[in-house]
């Protein structure tokens, strides 16, 4: 538990001090070394990196304590070896080509073989074959990965989803937005939240009629809490994304058995929600294809 509590406290030093980065700026030779320190060290930024640094410990050191008791998840080896996950890399890049919304597009290049026998019966002959625009992959994804916090634990495999869905999934096009707890006014684009973009523009502008929605985040199963408050604002949040978006699914980090009475609980009742695993990204992937499911992730 000491190994990863230090490994948890260098990833988070890391992040937060890439996130609050002093813009350098030039100093006056007529300054001197001992003023330009001093005006560094008494940085209002120094207090609360420390603190932060402080709560998103805390937060970790309650998730992995959490999910030590629980047999199914091998919590040890999901931490320290990055290879580790509850899906294989290469298992991500498999099932993301499972979402497809294959169009036909572009010049006629594949032969149509039942068209071209149906034209050979009616006129007796084979004046040329007929021929057809290839399938392509118009799939739509865009990710919503909650960020910080509870989540902290879970970066690397948020990290993976992002990458195997952008670059091994083979869309149509597929996109990444960040949050942090629940979306309430703004997305970003990316994981430090410097890039805010409203989310009325993104259903807008980014969301078309193809588009499905994959969320992952623990919904407040990582703390064992219900919060009306995260509840109400993810709600408000899902009827935005109804009124644009057709297909929307939720993974969850956490074990099932971790959501009964937290906001987990009551917002699987709002969206179809799977555990991390290969099964049930494979469910998620059914739902964003537009298979039926009960909200208790299985198939109908």
């Amino acid at each position: 538990m000491l190994l990863i509590t230090r490994f948890i406290y260098l990833y988070i030093c890391l992040k937060w001090a890439a996130k609050f980065k002093i813009e350098e700026k030039p100093i006056n030779r007529s300054t001197s070394v001992a003023t330009a320190t001093l005006k560094e060290t008494n940085s209002p930024i120094a207090s609360e990196f420390i603190q932060v640094v402080k709560d998103e410990v805390e937060v970790a050191q309650a998730v992995l304590h959490a999910t030590s008791r629980d047999e199914d998840i091998p919590y040890s080896g999901f931490m320290v070896n990055t290879e580790y996950f509850p899906v294989t890399e290469r298992q991500m890049k498999q099932i993301w080509r499972y979402l497809r919304r294959p169009v036909r597009e572009g010049s006629p290049t594949e032969l149509d073989v039942e068209a071209t026998v149906n034209q050979i019966v009616s006129q007796g002959l084979l004046l040329e074959p007929v021929l057809v625009p290839r399938r392509v992959n118009k799939a739509e994804l865009l990710l919503l990965i909650d960020q910080d916090g509870s989540m902290v634990p879970f970066h690397a495999l948020s990290r993976r989803l992002a990458e195997t869905a952008l670059h091994g999934g083979r869309l149509g096009k597929s996109g990444v937005y960040y949050f942090h707890n629940c979306p309430m006014e703004y997305l970003y684009e990316d994981s430090y939240h410097q890039q805010a973009e409203l989310i009325t523009d993104v259903v807008t502008h980014v969301c078309t009629n193809r588009t499905t929605i994959l969320i992952f985040s623990d919904a407040g199963a990582a703390r064992s809490r219900y919060s009306e408050e995260r509840y109400a604002f993810t709600k408000e949040f899902l009827e935005k994304l109804n009124k644009r978006v057709r297909y929307i699914a939720w993974l969850n980090p956490m074990p099932r058995k971790r959501w009964f009475g937290t906001t987990a609980d009551e917002i699987a009742s709002l969206v179809p929600m799977f555990e991390v695993s290969r099964r049930g990204v494979l469910d998620a992937i059914g739902v964003l294809r537009g298979r039926p499911t009960n909200f208790e992730g299985r198939r109908i």
